[in-house]
């Protein structure tokens, strides 16, 4: 009784740690088109700001995070709150581009030491219920995604730009002195813990595991670099934008627990194929159908099926893992996630501002398709040799 209560305690501030980074990370959705519009930069530097925060993460994810395995799990994840509270104080103050591109990286940076530290923890905590546990901080984890631009959204026109940028600087200073004299659990160490995270690649598991985070990622630097954007251009404002976020979350809040429940019972990589290839259509309907409200409440849809995919996805992550590797392999499959990511909000804001939205969103949805079909390749190759 008393393990399970400290694994309950465990989870509980590690989460907390999670939506703290999430909420400091997620807080550009609402404000880079408020930016944009009262400093004057090109659709380009959407890119640029976008762009810079997925790449810093990517390195940080491929490099660093793999200290996790060797007992350094605790320090990463506090470097990461007080890389946030940096970035969020330097959004809080520039006023040029140059500024807000460095403030992204560093925010950046701060989700690449977290997330998969945090990750890897909480599936060590108790493995028999990796799914379950992985639903639940995919919960809290998009609770923060959904928190930044919302309360942003509602924050930025009454108090100002500088002061929303800095009030979430100091939630993760807040998050930063709520762990500072606990301990953690050690993730288990081995030999194999010293390597590079790119020697992972070896393994056909964590090949499948990484194309299926990836093809999850496709949207996400859309949304980053455009979805303010997108919907300021169908005649939406702050407000909306909040609202569409809110209501993407809801039914992950609700239902990823169970979904991560039902993910331990049965196969989570045949799951998560299919929940992706049910949810690539709705990415190529947002630029077919440009009615505003209609796009909210798609997406709202959207985040049902998600809410399907995610745990599956992040307990196939973690059940790929090589004893003494589960933070390497949290940092491969988000590094790569992130190189997906990067792509896109790098690429799409000049095919958004060229071809228009029927386009970029098309070309995202192909990505998805694409990266499961890979993954079920080699699963189908996987399962064939070890029939």
């Amino acid at each position: 009784m008393n393990i399970e209560r400290n694994h309950r305690a465990d989870a509980t501030l590690l989460m907390f740690c999670s939506f703290g980074t999430a909420t400091s990370n997620s807080l550009i959705f609402a404000a880079i088109g408020d930016l944009q519009d009262k400093y004057g930069f090109s659709s380009a530097g959407l890119g640029a700001i976008a762009g810079m925060g997925f790449f810093s993460g990517l390195m940080v994810q491929m490099f660093i995070a793999p200290l996790g395995d060797r007992g350094h799990s605790k320090r990463l994840i506090m470097a990461g709150l007080l890389l946030g509270a940096v970035g969020s104080l330097l959004f809080a103050t520039g006023s040029n581009l140059a500024t807000f591109v460095v403030a992204r990286g560093i925010i950046g940076s701060a989700f690449g030491f977290v997330f998969p530290a945090v990750r890897a923890l909480i599936a060590h905590v108790d493995p028999e219920r990796r799914g379950e546990r992985l639903g639940r901080l995919g919960a809290v984890e998009l609770l923060g995604f959904v928190a930044g631009p919302l309360i942003g959204g509602f924050l930025i026109d009454p108090v100002g730009l500088g002061e929303t940028f800095a009030l979430f600087g100091a939630l993760n200073l807040v998050t930063l002195a709520v762990i500072a004299r606990r301990s953690f659990p050690r993730l288990p160490s081995t030999e194999a813990s010293q390597r590079l995270s790119f020697t992972l690649l070896r393994e056909p598991k964590v090949r499948v595991a990484v194309l299926l985070f990836m093809a999850t990622q496709a949207p996400i630097g859309v949304f980053d670099a455009l979805w303010d954007r997108y919907l300021t251009d169908l005649g939406g404002t702050n407000t909306t934008v909040g609202l569409s976020f809110a209501l993407f979350g809801l039914p992950y809040i609700a239902l990823a627990s169970r979904a991560g429940r039902f993910a331990d019972k049965r196969n989570p990589v045949k799951l998560a194929m299919a929940a992706l290839v049910i949810v690539s259509p709705f990415l190529a309907l947002y630029g077919l159908v440009e009615v505003l409200w209609f796009v909210v409440w798609l997406n709202f849809a959207e985040g049902i099926v998600q809410a399907m995919t995610y745990p599956a996805v992040n307990a196939t992550i973690a059940n790929s893992a090589p004893h003494g590797r589960a933070a390497a392999v949290q940092g491969l499959a988000g590094a790569s996630g992130l190189l997906v990511a990067l792509t896109m909000s790098v690429a799409m804001p000049p095919v958004y501002g060229a071809f228009g939205s029927g386009a970029t969103f098309t070309i995202v949805a192909l990505l998805m398709l694409t990266c499961t079909g890979l993954a079920a390749l080699q699963h189908r190759h996987v399962t064939t040799n070890t029939a």
